[in-house]
């Protein structure tokens, strides 16, 4: 028998949630996205000069494709995004759980399409699990190839994520 998608509102909810906590306690409390993000050398001096070439808010790759053959050569690549205003932490902590109870909600969708009413355990988490590390891991690859960004800590954070999620539809799963 088809689960109803208003069967699973509770999981739903509560994975958003947990993922929600344990997003928050790995960029705040876990140190393995310390080593990520590392000051400019003589920060200052740096931040005084980029204030002073009036640059407007914008993310900007450098040299950019149109550039001189000697600015190519100067060996000095990479991208700078500059924000119009400082960050809004509630209004991003806020969009944060709104993106982890959307992607809850399309899991719950997608399993309600799949599992049956009183699916075992196993049989939830396996296929949450698995769409969950899609949806947490799969859509940050292109910024690695094409950013250079370094993301082996944000695949272990997106596993993790997977699983709590996983874990807590298979528990939670109607019977």
């Amino acid at each position: 028998m088809p689960v109803d998608l208003g069967d699973l509102w509770l999981p739903i909810l509560l994975a958003g949630l947990a993922v929600h906590i344990a997003s928050t306690i790995a960029w705040t409390v876990l140190p393995h996205h310390k080593p990520e993000w590392k000051p400019l050398p003589d920060e200052d001096t740096t931040l005084k000069r980029l204030s002073e070439l009036g640059i407007p808010a914008g993310q900007y790759m450098f040299p950019h494709h149109g550039a001189s053959a000697e600015a190519q050569k100067l060996g000095c690549t990479g991208f700078l995004v500059k924000w119009a205003q400082p960050a809004s932490m509630g209004q991003n902590i806020l969009f944060t759980l709104l993106y982890f109870m959307f992607i809850s909600f399309t899991l719950g969708y997608l399993a309600s399409i799949v599992l049956p009413a009183g699916a075992e355990f196993k049989q939830v988490f396996r296929f949450v699990g698995t769409a969950g590390f899609l949806a947490y891991c799969g859509a940050i690859n292109p910024h690695a190839i094409w950013f250079r960004r370094k993301m082996a800590m944000e695949y272990l954070d997106g596993v993790v994520f997977a699983l709590i999620a996983a874990a807590v539809f298979a528990y939670f799963w109607p019977k």
